[in-house]
């Protein structure tokens, strides 16, 4: 994998140019080869690289002629020498090929970095939704 990025503020802008042009190269390149990935959909908990590229790989090649259109807001960071952490919420819209939004949904984002020879990788991602108390269901309007 490359090198990573030089600012922690540089994965927010990477991460939404990569899904919106389906580069699965350039996302995956935000990641250490040792992340761990805890997402909302199917597996649940991801440690194994191979898994986790074939994640990113399926979702950005599965799209056809939609695009993925992601907003992050609320975006904080913490970092020191060498460890980092980012908090967001972040929004993911289909488009499609005319530029209608197809569906959406809404997101909490929890990234823990790391530093080596002066480039930030991802080693800890983990998405969230809360869930209502009344029907169990997951609130993705937020």
């Amino acid at each position: 994998m490359s090198s990573g990025i030089k600012n922690i503020e540089d994965f927010f802008t990477i991460y939404k140019e990569s899904a919106w042009n389906k580069d699965s190269v350039s996302m995956i390149n935000l990641y250490d080869h040792q992340s761990i990935i805890f997402d909302m959909w199917d597996k649940g908990s991801i440690t194994n690289e191979k898994e986790w590229v074939k994640l990113i790989e399926d979702w950005l090649g599965s799209l056809g002629d939609e695009s993925v259109k992601v907003d992050f807001e609320m975006v904080k960071i913490q970092e020191s020498d060498n460890l980092g952490f980012a908090t967001a919420f972040i929004k993911f819209q289909a488009i499609s090929k005319e530029g209608e939004v197809l569906r959406s949904m809404k997101n909490r984002i929890t990234l823990g970095f790391t530093k080596h020879e002066s480039q930030w990788k991802v080693i800890h991602q983990h998405t969230s939704a809360p869930i209502s108390s009344e029907d169990l269901s997951a609130i993705l309007d937020l």
